[in-house]
């Protein structure tokens, strides 16, 4: 039975604040659960409508066989939790298990530097995930990487990866990582780059770039060349094309 100061407090979970209170995220829609449930992501309880089992009795009944914990809530409620326009019906209410000791055994990292924009930052993380670039770190003002809306862009990414928040570029160059940079006046990215076995890519936010304390780190800056129209590209979209060209090195 969910009462209603569950409700409100899975309502809660829009927030970052209370993410990390609760060491809980949401995470929305059959696919994005799908795949948490195929990467055994710690879920603590499904909330679904009965329009949405009267239309997927054989999901609803594959998570009972997995040993899901189910709650049938009325569409009034579920609709109080979503944070979409359309509600599907389902919504999954996880462990956060953000990984607290960053690896330096690995050789690889994608350093995010105040993202805020939601749907680049879980665009971001999904081809990070596609590239097979497992460590993910953020700046302390980037967007929270478990924010709704994040999570839903991501596509299932979140459960691939290693994701650390509040993290200093610093800690980097103590490891012996080259940092590499991603900006419109570096020098054009080729097919020939040699760049050392370590390394990590950082990536700016979207109105601004790199921030200046970041900036001073970089040990060297990489720019797309252009080969027809548009003032930039926006930071997924290079972040991709990077990640691609780097990932082969």
């Amino acid at each position: 039975m969910i009462t209603n100061n569950l409700i409100k407090r899975y309502q809660a979970l829009k927030h970052r604040k209370y993410r990390r209170e609760y060491n809980q995220f949401l995470i929305e829609g059959k696919r994005i659960i799908h795949e948490a449930i195929k990467h055994n992501a710690a879920i603590h309880t499904l909330l679904y409508t009965e329009s949405f089992k009267k239309n997927n009795q054989d999901f609803i009944d594959d998570l009972i066989a997995k040993g899901c914990r189910l709650e049938c809530i009325p569409e009034q409620q579920i609709n109080k939790i979503s944070v979409t326009k359309t509600p599907s019906g389902i919504i999954a209410v996880c462990t956060l298990s953000e990984t607290v000791q960053l690896n330096f055994t690995t050789d690889r990292w994608l350093y995010l530097d105040h993202i805020s924009d939601p749907g680049n930052l879980g665009t971001l993380l999904r081809t990070a995930a596609w590239f097979q670039l497992n460590n993910i770190a953020l700046t302390p003002d980037s967007l929270d990487p478990y924010n709704p809306k994040v999570v839903r862009a991501g596509m299932g990414a979140h459960f691939h990866l290693a994701i650390h928040s509040d993290v200093d570029i610093n800690i980097f160059i103590e490891n012996n990582y080259y940092i590499i940079g991603a900006d419109h006046r570096g020098e054009p990215l080729t097919q020939s780059l040699v760049i050392p076995e370590r390394w990590v890519l950082v990536l700016g936010g979207e109105a601004h770039g790199l921030s200046g304390a970041v900036n001073k780190k970089l040990d060297r800056t990489l720019a797309i060349p252009k080969s027809g129209a548009g003032e930039s590209l926006n930071v997924s979209a290079a972040g991709a094309i990077l990640m691609h060209q780097l990932s082969r090195k």
